[in-house]
């Protein structure tokens, strides 16, 4: 049995994929916009509820498609919530 610890989004196209960030900044709506990480560095975004994982998909969706900054954010078309969960013995 496994416990769930949280959700995270993947951005899978084709024959990759990869966790994305949450990007914060002054002009950003609150919570933030999901982006693709730039370095090993980058947390990834854990959320604590598959509802707020999607809700950051939303957001990043409408502020891609509002701005005219389709090729810059994540698509939403592409974006999956993947629980993470610790193996129990």
């Amino acid at each position: 049995m496994s416990k769930t610890l949280g959700y995270i989004v993947m951005e899978q196209c084709e024959d990759y994929q990869q966790a994305l960030v949450i990007r914060t900044c002054k002009g950003f709506p609150p919570g933030g916009l999901l982006d693709w990480a730039r370095s090993d560095a980058d947390p990834r975004a854990v959320f604590n509820d598959r509802a707020s994982a999607r809700a950051a998909i939303s957001r990043t969706e409408h502020y891609r498609l509002a701005y005219g900054e389709p090729h810059k954010w994540p698509e939403r078309k592409f974006c999956v919530v993947v629980p993470l969960r610790k193996a129990t013995p």
